[in-house]
């Protein structure tokens, strides 16, 4: 597929629903869909299901990356149905602390909206706080979260974001693409101004949009029992105040070469790019090489701090690395406008479950 044909296909108004008479929308379009009504799709699988039991197979998540120069931020609501998650990391650059929670639970404590027009999934524990809410109407998102659990191996935090979704701060893109039969992943990503403030044991420290920047991920997908996906996404912002982001994944839908969800984010401007593969030669903890092979994404991601999670439960099984780190190489945008990655930062997944 050319640059000219993926950028026509990325276009596209989002629809006002994935699933219309039980059939899905598939595609990529700007901006954020109606309702992400995966849940309404006639048999996904081969035989007729009871509504709820279709439901158990959905795995959905909200997710902000944000930060600055200083620091890096990483909060997810993650709900499997049976199995949750509310984790919170925030790495200091300079001082090289890492500071955080992660909760992982049976069953539901939260539920993850169809729509993003209003959405305001929290946790909350007798210690910690992790909240997401959005209002499109009003152009806001804001992030709060804590933890004052009084064990010395932990940090005390305090995080209060504000996200601007105003068109003129953010930039949207949105995904349904196919994983088999009627089943499908949608995605929404949106790079955006972000400001406040972060305490990290009793020091204060202040974000402002001229250096700060967050991602939202609102993610739902009928993933098989078995998930594998490679996936880096980094952002920074140049010496003239431009936005530059990224999103790269090698995952499990069918025919990458027209559904896939590598974009690059330069200004208001959303740019498409082909597929990739990443490749860990000296393992997960060492350099990742990322590439395609049409000369647009040739990048190093240099892990600097680890984000791991493994579980084995039996019939359920965790194998997750999310690195944060920087990048080095370049991405070059569907006009031909070359960008040096080595003012971004971001995080990595090498992700693997039993789910």
């Amino acid at each position: 597929m050319s640059d000219s044909e993926r950028q026509k296909a990325l276009r596209g108004q989002a629809p006002g629903a994935l699933s219309r008479d039980g059939s899905l929308v598939l595609g990529s379009w700007e901006g954020i869909p109606g309702k992400a009504n995966l849940m309404e799709v006639h048999r996904p699988y081969h035989y007729p299901l009871p509504r709820f039991l279709s439901n158990t197979r959905i795995k959905e998540w909200q997710a902000v990356q944000a930060g600055d120069t200083d620091s890096f931020i990483f909060a997810v609501l993650y709900d499997a149905k049976y199995l949750g998650m509310a984790s919170v990391d925030i790495w200091d650059r300079n001082g090289k602390r890492k500071a955080g929670f992660r909760h992982q639970f049976l069953g539901r404590r939260f539920t993850l909206p169809e729509s993003l027009e209003k959405s305001l999934p929290s946790y909350k524990s007798r210690h910690r706080e992790l909240s997401l809410s959005i209002d499109m109407e009003a152009g806001t998102m804001r992030l709060q979260a804590s933890n004052h659990s009084r064990k010395k191996s932990e940090s005390s935090f305090d995080l209060d974001l504000s996200f601007d979704l105003s068109k003129d701060s953010s930039s949207a893109f949105s995904v349904c693409l196919p994983l088999g039969l009627n089943r499908a992943m949608y995605s929404t990503k949106i790079l955006m101004s972000c400001s406040g403030s972060l305490v990290l044991d009793g020091e204060r420290r202040k974000l402002t949009t001229e250096k700060s920047l967050g991602i939202l991920d609102d993610h739902k997908g009928y993933y098989p029992y078995r998930l594998h996906y490679d996936w880096v996404t980094g952002f920074g912002i140049e010496p003239s105040g431009r936005r530059i982001g990224f999103n790269l994944t090698d995952n499990q839908v069918r025919d990458q070469l027209h559904y896939n969800e590598n974009r690059l984010w330069i200004g208001s401007a959303v740019h498409s790019l082909p597929p990739i593969r990443i490749t860990r030669p000296y393992g997960r903890s060492e350099p990742w090489i990322i590439q395609d092979t049409e000369g647009m994404v040739d990048l190093v991601f240099h892990p600097e701090v680890p984000h791991d999670i493994v579980m084995n439960l039996g019939l359920a099984e965790i194998d997750y690395a999310g690195p944060f780190g920087r990048f080095e190489g370049s991405l070059r945008s569907s006009s031909g406008e070359k960008i040096d990655a080595s003012r971004l930062y971001g995080m990595g997944e090498d992700k693997n479950l039993r789910l």
